[in-house]
């Protein structure tokens, strides 16, 4: 039935509509908020739809045909917003991924994943857990209000027939995704440095002592240890991870807002 409305009704739509709705389908896909939804493609556009109807009458626009040229590139620069603006919210969960990649391949779980076979993906076990936490810390923070308010501001920084690309806009982007990715590997600068001086007393103390062999028992030691230093490391996490939400909303507000004058 969804099905059947959905290719009664969508070629009558008029071009506000679709302009608004690629925009926000862009930045749902991109974010990765649908990726993890197993529902049919014709009720998340459905949802869209309602979004985009609700945004319509406070969003400025006049009507263009459309088969026109004009119309087409109009909607890829729509297309394009929303995958910068998903972009930078995925930057912060791949963050924690990073870092649950490199916490899982010290401590010895880099064969500890999920597999998903609806998307066909798979995730190491650490790394799922660390992202969990972390969007229950977005909720907490009150991410997904901002993300809805950052949508709505969205088309008045960049409205719909008037797109003002700076030409700074994009080389912000990079350095905000390095300033991420580069704090992700912060969170866990302080354990590798512990598992560092830790391999470095046992190639030592098998220096001193060459008739225990401790080789064999590595394995054990590091993750014995890596598990009492987790449970530190998740106590901590809440403040890892506000702070990159600061770092998101901070760069939002400073080359966002303040690049284009708004208020």
């Amino acid at each position: 039935m969804m099905n059947n409305l959905l290719y009664k009704y969508i070629f009558g739509m008029n071009g506000k509509i679709i302009l608004i709705m690629s925009r926000i389908f862009a930045t749902l896909i991109c974010s990765k908020i649908f990726s993890h939804i197993n529902y049919d493609l014709s009720i998340k556009f459905f949802l869209v739809y309602l979004i985009s109807r609700l945004l319509e009458p406070f969003i400025f626009g006049y009507h263009i045909n459309h088969y026109d040229i004009e119309f087409f590139i109009i909607l890829c620069n729509q297309i394009l917003i929303g995958m910068v603006i998903g972009l930078l919210f995925q930057c912060l969960f791949s963050s924690i991924i990073l870092a649950g990649e490199v916490l899982s391949a010290q401590i010895g779980l880099s064969f500890s994943t999920f597999f998903d076979l609806g998307h066909k993906i798979y995730s190491l076990v650490l790394s799922h857990l660390l992202n969990i936490f972390f969007l229950f810390v977005f909720f907490i923070y009150n991410g997904h209000l901002k993300l809805i308010i950052l949508l709505i501001k969205s088309f008045y920084i960049f409205p719909l027939y008037n797109v003002p690309i700076h030409k700074n806009t994009f080389l912000s982007i990079i350095n905000f995704s390095s300033l991420i990715f580069l704090n992700g590997v912060y969170c866990v600068l302080p354990l590798l440095f512990f598992f560092l001086i830790l391999f470095i007393a046992c190639v030592l103390l098998n220096r001193l002592v060459p008739n225990t062999s401790l080789f064999s028992s590595f394995p054990i030691i590091i993750f014995v240890v890596g598990m009492i230093l987790l449970k530190y490391f998740v106590c901590q996490f809440y403040g890892l991870s506000k702070t990159l939400l600061d770092y998101l909303f901070y760069y939002l507000k400073m080359y966002i807002f303040k690049l284009f004058n708004y208020s």
